[in-house]
């Protein structure tokens, strides 16, 4: 569940960072190419992940501790994607791995 959640933040600050007029970002795929056209889209996108990734915090852990988590999560999640988005550590491929990793060790564990 908390890879999940972790995901959904990521994903969601990458579609708010893709409506940044500063970030040069050349190699976008189709849709980040297609939301960036009209920013309200990719915002609208980023603010429905950050409210999944919220609803599920909260169910999983309570009101108060969830929304604490959220907040956390939702700083990680951009510090990481900052950190990381200007030496392209990361592609689309390389974090779909490193999450069906952690899925399938929150599952085992």
């Amino acid at each position: 569940m908390f890879s999940t959640i972790c995901l959904l933040f990521l994903v969601g600050f990458m579609f708010w960072m893709n409506t940044s007029t500063r970030v040069s970002w050349p190699d976008k795929n189709r849709l980040m190419v297609s939301v960036a056209s009209n920013p309200l889209y990719s915002r609208v996108m980023a603010g429905a992940l950050f409210l999944a990734g919220t609803a599920l915090c909260v169910a999983s852990l309570g009101l108060g501790s969830g929304l604490f988590a959220a907040v956390v999560i939702l700083m990680t999640a951009g510090s990481v994607s900052v950190l990381f988005f200007p030496f392209r550590y990361f592609g689309s491929g390389a974090v779909a791995i490193l999450y069906l990793c952690a899925v399938t060790l929150e599952l085992i564990i």
